[in-house]
């Protein structure tokens, strides 16, 4: 019998961004290799070590997991930006979309195959990131309809993102980036920047 000092032990626990990022590099793996389906929340818990209960926590469900992880294969691990209004926003959807195509939250947004948790997770991860803190920023300004007007910019900035990355219209494919910007500034930011700080991913 297995004397009590030399019984195994668990693994010391690791720090809550550790294991988080851990997850994250194991579903960037597993999903890349297998696919959302064929993936299974046991075996990122187990690729990573931890206790697979902690997707739950850290993201809230696996498609949850999924857009995260795919963001953060597109932006960079741990990457956050702090925008001060839609001009910002835009400047970096369109830096992205130019520099590496359209994101993984747009593609699950866009495509017709996508399924409808990853769908969901997606739509979820854009209000999160850019409604809700856009929604705030209206509320302390005391503007009328604050989730209206709040999707509707998001929305536009999503539709140009679009037409300039899929090449529907051929002065916005070609205009320069910053050309853009500021005529998005122009039209949703007339009396200056209003400051949201807001990650979209």
């Amino acid at each position: 019998m297995t004397a009590p000092d030399e019984a195994v032990r668990p693994p010391r626990a690791r720090d809550a961004a550790a294991s988080k990022q851990a997850l994250l590099e194991a579903a960037q793996s597993l999903f890349g290799q297998r696919g959302f389906e064929a993936t299974t929340t046991r075996e990122i818990g187990e690729r990573a070590g931890v206790d697979a209960a902690l997707i739950a926590r850290y993201f809230g469900s696996k498609a949850d997991l999924y857009i995260a992880a795919f963001v953060a294969e597109a932006q960079g691990y741990g990457a956050t930006n702090s925008f001060e209004g839609p001009s910002d926003i835009a400047r970096t959807l369109l830096g992205l979309s130019d520099e590496h195509g359209l994101g993984p939250v747009t593609q699950a947004l866009i495509r017709s195959d996508t399924g409808h948790e990853i769908g969901a997770a997606a739509r979820s991860h854009l209000a999160r990131r850019l409604v809700t803190p856009m929604i705030a920023n209206l509320e302390r300004r005391g503007s009328d309809r604050p989730r209206l007007r709040a999707e509707v910019v998001v929305s536009a900035l999503m539709g140009v993102n679009l037409a300039r990355a899929l090449g529907w219209f051929d002065e916005v494919t070609a205009a320069d980036r910053e050309e853009l910007v500021a005529l998005l500034a122009e039209i949703f930011e007339p009396d200056g920047p209003a400051r949201n700080g807001v990650d979209p991913g």
